[in-house]
């Protein structure tokens, strides 16, 4: 069990160190030996954790949203109260995108993945899709239940998250706006549960 804990804090300090030096120089600028260096170990130790650069930012990338995204994506069983459930989610996801780690994030996909398009599709498949994978759950379930209608609820939970991205996200992306004021983002996420509910609701 001790070596167990020890394997995993070995592994997690190496995502946090590699993280922190992906997100100040890029993807492209830090090497694996730049990563060892950075760690304390040799690159046969850091080589035994990742075989490779890809797959420790793939790593990276998967625990950075996990952790962001563990209490955003959370639907309750059933479609009762539904703008409630939506106007909370949308609030924290909004919280959750325009947060400075995000940001960061953010800004090195955009520019590292047109040089290095897999490590776009890697955010784009096992991080992206992921919270709208159970968006897209609760959505259909609510079709199920009566509550909504929705032909398409992969297009539906698109629709919605672009919608609570309204106006704010590329505001704060370009720095015009370095703070989102919580009676505007309330503004816009129940703008954006009323457009949502006026195209799907069952009437």
């Amino acid at each position: 069990m001790a070596n167990e804990r020890s394997t995993r804090d070995r592994r997690s300090e190496i995502l946090d160190i590699a993280g922190a030096l992906f997100l100040k120089d890029g993807y492209q600028a830090i090497s694996m030996s730049q990563i060892a260096a950075a760690v304390g170990g040799s690159k046969g130790t850091l080589y035994a954790y990742f075989d490779c650069k890809e797959k420790l930012f793939e790593a990276f990338l998967q625990t950075r949203v996990r952790l962001e995204g563990a209490n955003v994506f959370v639907f309750p069983e059933t479609a009762d109260n539904l703008p409630d459930v939506l106007t909370r989610f949308g609030l924290k996801f909004l919280e959750m995108i325009t947060g400075e780690g995000p940001r960061a994030l953010l800004r090195l996909l955009y520019n590292e993945a047109p040089r290095f398009p897999q490590i776009g599709r890697i955010f784009y498949d096992t991080c992206l899709m992921s919270g709208r994978k159970q968006l897209t759950t609760y959505l259909t379930k609510a079709d199920s239940e009566g509550v909504l209608r929705v032909p398409d609820p992969v297009l539906a939970a698109e629709q919605f998250l672009s919608l609570c991205q309204a106006k704010l996200f590329m505001a704060v992306m370009l720095c015009v706006q370095r703070e989102i004021p919580a009676a505007e983002a309330e503004a816009v996420i129940k703008a954006a549960v009323s457009t949502f509910l006026a195209a799907y609701a069952v009437r």
